[in-house]
């Protein structure tokens, strides 16, 4: 696009300048999945880990649910929230539900280490933290 004075002019590109020009837009119409994965996140983040992931889930979605994962645990635990969107995946961390399980996690990240420095494969871990959107469509 040509802009003033016959320059080359980029769209924006910055946060809160996509966030000006989204207000003009309607917004989107919630997908049959959003509640329950909602759900299951916030589950994870409370009742496992302290923290979980989402993976693939539409742009078009992805406020909606991060919104209603902050709502739900805020909700059920009174504990702050922090939601991330890095490359597609809606990472969520809740500080105070992490203080639960981070004895547990202490005691895999050492069970790990002897087993690299002792040269044995690592145990493996089930990634029950992370969630699909996929796997929830119904056809």
């Amino acid at each position: 696009m040509v802009g003033r004075y016959d320059r080359t002019a980029f769209a924006p590109t910055c946060r809160r300048c996509l966030a000006l020009i989204d207000r003009h837009f309607s917004k989107p119409e919630p997908d049959d999945r959003l509640a329950l994965v909602a759900r299951l996140a916030s589950d994870v983040v409370i009742d496992l880990h302290g923290y979980a992931e989402i993976h693939g889930v539409p742009g078009d979605q992805q406020d909606q649910l991060r919104k209603a994962v902050r709502a739900r645990i805020r909700q059920r635990t009174g504990f702050a929230v922090r939601t991330h969107l890095i490359n597609g995946a809606i990472y969520i961390e809740c500080d105070e539900a992490y203080k639960k399980y981070a004895d547990r996690h202490g005691r895999d990240a050492a069970e790990a280490m002897s087993a690299v420095l002792s040269g044995e494969p690592v145990p493996e871990r089930e990634r029950d933290w992370v969630i699909y959107w996929s796997t929830w469509g119904v056809a």
